[in-house]
């Protein structure tokens, strides 16, 4: 005969409550483990994200190394150019003058300078495309002219025809290179660090002009200056670009429109009989450019 033996209620109770205890001790390590793993995915994700803006760091701060390395290249190579300016341009006021006989038979005094000023054939055996020389004096805008068959190779090239972002100055390629048309245009990009033509935005101010208004050109045939009528911005579209002018009223009109659009009254009368420079660069904003614009003195 079995005997079972007896078992209070506080027994079965407390056998019971051990039963549930394992159970939710079993719970709250798979709870432990889930959370453990949710820790080790932030974790990663974490360390995912503080290695790519490590990565995106060193990536900017590689691509400012080589931007100001490319700049101080250009500087470099820009300010060994310079050797080849003999002399300093020689002002309106200084200028020697010389008695010549007009078509109709008279007799007029016009300022001639040779071209003495700098060393156009040096520059040449360096770089077939220069044609000349500009330079503002009392500003940093002091470089060869190249002129060729686009207007985007030396958008990206500089004098040596090295890559950078500095480019080169250079003339419109629909424009004659020795500057015999009525409109010139000059290229050179507004560089952050003030070179090329960054300079030319400075003209923003009447002051500015008042104490640099001559441009000066030398070529071939001579050294040339220029007189500073108008400065302002103007949108790619705007007839500061446009060429092929023949001394009527189309051109007086073009004289007009671009006087007209200057920030300030410059005081320099242009008319038909002058032929007009264009110095444009870029602005912040890629629609606009700003230009100043200059008539031929000598």
């Amino acid at each position: 005969m079995n005997h079972k033996k007896a078992v209070s209620p506080q027994t079965r109770a407390s056998r019971t409550s051990s039963r549930t205890g394992s159970r939710l001790t079993a719970a709250q390590k798979q709870r432990r483990r889930e959370a453990a793993r949710r820790r080790r995915i932030r974790y990663l994700l974490l360390g995912l994200g503080l290695g790519l803006a490590a990565c995106l760091l060193i990536f900017s701060i590689w691509k400012l190394v080589n931007i100001f390395t490319g700049y101080s290249a250009a500087d470099k190579e820009y300010e060994d150019l310079r050797q080849y300016v003999l002399e300093e341009p020689v002002s309106p006021d200084e200028a020697e003058t010389e008695t010549v006989e007009t078509e109709d038979g008279e007799t007029t005094e016009q300022i001639t300078v040779p071209m003495e000023r700098i060393d156009l054939t040096s520059l040449q055996q360096i770089n077939s495309d220069a044609v000349g020389w500009i330079e503002i004096p009392g500003t940093v805008i002091s470089y060869p002219l190249v002129h060729t068959s686009d207007n985007v190779y030396y958008l990206t090239h500089t004098f040596r025809k090295e890559e950078s972002r500095s480019g080169s100055i250079f003339i419109e390629h629909a424009n004659s290179p020795d500057f015999s048309d009525l409109h010139t245009i000059i290229y050179g990009h507004n560089m952050k660090n003030g070179s090329m033509f960054a300079g030319l935005k400075n003209y923003r101010n009447e002051s500015y002009f008042e104490n640099h208004p001559y441009i000066y050109i030398d070529l071939e045939d001579g050294s040339h200056c220029y007189q500073i009528f108008s400065c302002h911005e103007a949108p790619v579209t705007d007839v500061s670009y446009t060429i092929g002018y023949a001394a009527d009223d189309v051109y007086a009109s073009f004289l007009d429109e671009i006087k007209a659009s200057s920030l300030y009254d410059t005081g320099v009368d242009v008319g038909t009989g002058d032929s007009v420079i264009t110095l444009s660069t870029c602005t912040s904003n890629d629609a606009n450019r700003f230009v100043v614009h200059a008539k031929k003195i000598y």
